[in-house]
């Protein structure tokens, strides 16, 4: 009667599991990968919904801010001190070289980049903001674009992987949100289809502010996070950006 297993044979079933593994792992740190992603996504618009209410009390609504008036300050001023910001970075630095501070951001497929030389403000958990304010008066109903950092010192910065935008949207009856889903021109969400699927991946995956065409006027790469935030928080199938 046999007892136990020869050495080959162990050696094979511990192959055949490291094969396994290495078929596997790399779906698996996919899965993780994306849904820390939404989570901090998720967790990052709450809290800047959270400070906006908070500051709305004492300083009044956000259409009271100045924010057309392409003031630099407005999140110094009315949004940070509602959050735990640990430090506000100079406004000019483009190289990355794994500075919290860097402000150039690429494109996922086409490698362009873009400098957004305004101030950026580094919170105590790691997620970084730069606030640029900009008004679509009477066209719709953005006031506003945030920069969402989900990571500080990385190696590159790249739209819809660990950069993502969002808008505050102040309605008619003074209603103020954070949301990726609205923006110029339209005055209903990207979840309603006004813009086709494919527009919305080519926008996400180009990191595109376009001129002419479907998409002009939209803020950088502003599809990301429409894809998913209008899937309830959760990065979608056929989302284009690798993470």
């Amino acid at each position: 009667m046999k007892k136990g297993f020869t050495m080959a044979e162990v050696l094979i079933t511990l192959g055949i599991i490291a094969i396994v593994a290495a078929m596997t792992l790399p779906n698996v740190m996919q899965g993780y990968r994306k849904k820390e992603t939404a989570a901090k996504l998720k967790k990052a618009v709450s809290m800047l919904n959270q400070a906006i209410l908070l500051s709305s009390v004492k300083n009044d609504t956000p259409d009271q801010w100045g924010i057309e008036n392409g003031e630099r300050n407005t999140f110094k001023n009315y949004i940070a001190p509602y959050m735990e910001v640990s430090y506000e970075c100079p406004t000019a630095i483009e190289d990355n070289s794994k500075d919290p501070c860097c402000n150039k951001i690429y494109s996922y497929k086409n490698d362009t980049s873009k400098n957004l030389f305004l101030p950026k403000y580094i919170l105590k958990n790691g997620i970084a903001i730069i606030f640029n304010n900009g008004a679509t008066i009477n066209k719709s109903q953005r006031r506003g674009t945030f920069y969402v950092f989900l990571e500080t010192g990385a190696n590159k910065y790249i739209w819809g992987k660990n950069v993502f935008t969002f808008n505050l949207i102040v309605e008619d009856n003074k209603k103020y949100f954070v949301t990726s889903t609205m923006d110029y021109r339209e005055k209903k969400s990207f979840c309603q289809n006004h813009l086709s699927r494919d527009g919305l991946i080519d926008i996400c995956e180009n990191g595109a502010k376009a001129t002419t065409g479907q998409a002009q006027g939209y803020s950088q790469a502003i599809t990301c996070g429409a894809m998913i935030e209008c899937n309830g928080w959760e990065i979608p199938e056929d989302y284009p950006i690798k993470l």
